[in-house]
């Protein structure tokens, strides 16, 4: 039987800090005169991204290419389409590329064109981990199956105490289960996570089921086509190119909001939970290599993960200037900041999150 969810509150914001933080966001914007929306060093961003990926894609149709050449350029394309999706597609999913709304829409496309719904990941992150960040049964981003145990108060199976050594591999898979199952279960579910997903639009099950069927056209059998190299060839590069971008957007993500100093609190009888809106966001979520000027541009942002998750309509080409700001109000009201300088500890810190809850530690704040 399926549990029913409490509608989730949050007490109200107990100091300046929040109050603050916006002001100073604000005077930022006002002593640049800009808005909080994409500006011209984004809108080449983009451009750039774009060319580099049809450039890359285009080579088995102009060049005379041997499959080793395919792999790689699939391989790239992989990862390529990820910086894609986390720099495009996720800012316009929040409606922060563009004032017109019509605009992100339409740059939201970049999700199902690279075989994932843009749809249903609109639901899952924006109305859902957005709203309930790190809290057990509601925020669908963190949810995952009972094949792992990210949340220390989760229940505990035995294979769990092996699951830092297990997860890396399954992780590699995180694309393709995407592509051709999670998509695919969510039209059935009522609810995802704390997220009402009812009524869900017939339209958006047949646009979902064709933008796949081009996704799997125009990545293996046109290019076959055009180039007279087998359709193996291609079915065997696109296993590599989810594999590499499976690995890498696990990279970007788990870092974010699953690591082993992460709070996962959880609310009380009525659904209150123990922290104001703005002290959840600071204690659930975590920045990495924040002074990394190349990691900041690729994942789109997502290493100032603590700023998106306070200003989610912004933009992220502003969040290194606007991540100067929080740690300096933070600390001013004495409000914890968490961050790695690199990202490879942020990576072992994941993979310590697993080890503790596999042990079925649970820490003093939880």
């Amino acid at each position: 039987m399926t549990k029913k969810l409490l509608k989730i509150t949050f007490p109200p914001e107990d100091d300046g800090f929040y109050l603050d933080l916006r002001k100073e966001v604000n005077a930022y914007f006002k002593s640049r005169g800009e808005t909080h929306y994409g500006n011209a060093k984004m809108y080449f961003k983009m451009a750039l991204l774009f060319s580099i990926y049809i450039t890359v894609y285009l080579v088995p149709f102009f060049i005379e290419v041997s499959p080793s050449h395919v792999y790689t350029c699939y391989i790239f394309l992989g990862i390529w389409g990820l910086f894609l999706g986390v720099n495009v597609g996720h800012d316009a999913a929040h409606n922060a590329l563009f004032k017109n709304p019509k605009y992100n829409s339409f740059f939201m496309y970049i999700f199902d064109l690279l075989g994932l719904s843009s749809f249903n990941w609109k639901n899952r992150h924006v109305k859902g981990h957005h709203v309930f960040s790190n809290i057990m049964e509601y925020d669908p981003d963190i949810q995952q199956s009972a094949v792992v145990k990210i949340f220390p108060q989760d229940r505990h199976r035995s294979f769990h105490r092996i699951q830092w050594l297990y997860m890396p591999i399954i992780y590699a898979i995180f694309i393709p289960r995407w592509v051709f199952y999670r998509d695919f279960k969510d039209v059935f579910h009522n609810e995802i996570g704390g997220f009402k997903n009812r009524p869900y639009p017939s339209f958006e099950v047949v646009k979902m089921v064709l933008f796949k069927l081009s996704y799997l056209s125009y990545m293996i059998l046109l290019p076959a086509f055009v180039s007279g190299l087998s359709v193996s060839v291609f079915i065997w590069a696109m296993v590599l190119l989810m594999v590499c971008s499976s690995l890498t957007i696990a990279v970007v993500l788990l870092t974010t909001h699953m690591l082993e100093d992460s709070h996962f609190p959880e609310p009380d009888e009525n659904g209150l939970m123990p922290y104001s809106w703005s002290k959840h966001q600071m204690l659930t979520t975590s920045d990495y290599a924040t002074n990394n000027l190349l990691i900041s541009h690729l994942f789109g942002g997502f290493n100032h993960h603590v700023i998106h998750h306070l200003f989610q309509h912004v933009c992220h080409i502003h969040y290194p200037a606007m991540t100067k700001i929080l740690i300096r109000v933070a600390a001013k009201h004495s409000v914890p900041y968490q961050s790695h300088k690199y990202i490879v500890p942020a990576i072992f810190s994941h993979l310590k999150l697993l080890y503790n809850n596999g042990l079925n530690i649970r820490y003093p704040h939880e």
